[in-house]
């Protein structure tokens, strides 16, 4: 598959950008939201990664998900099966997820 392990140097965060765009997303929703307990931190944690790999087209990736990008899909060749309206953390996550 062509994975390999890469290091980054301590305190260099511009050598890991996917994670730090990642992160930085994560603390931007977050800011917005209120949390109530660990165990609705957790739950809250699995949505936002759906959302963030699923459902929100990335400018980097051609306005394509993570998801799409590597399962090889082209949403602009291919005209989606179905399409589903994502919402969560009370409408801070949005978007459609696309069913190919």
């Amino acid at each position: 598959m062509g994975i390999k392990h890469q290091n980054t140097d301590n305190g260099c965060p511009w050598m890991n950008g996917r994670i730090e765009r990642f992160f930085s997303t994560l603390k931007q929703k977050l800011e917005l939201w209120e949390v109530d307990n660990l165990a609705q931190l957790n739950g809250a944690l699995g949505q936002f990664r759906t959302w963030y790999n699923f459902v929100r087209p990335h400018q980097n990736l051609a306005e394509r998900t993570p998801a799409e990008v590597w399962q090889g899909v082209d949403v602009y060749a291919n005209r989606p099966r179905r399409e589903y309206y994502y919402s969560a953390w009370n409408g801070l996550l949005t978007g459609y997820y696309l069913r190919l």
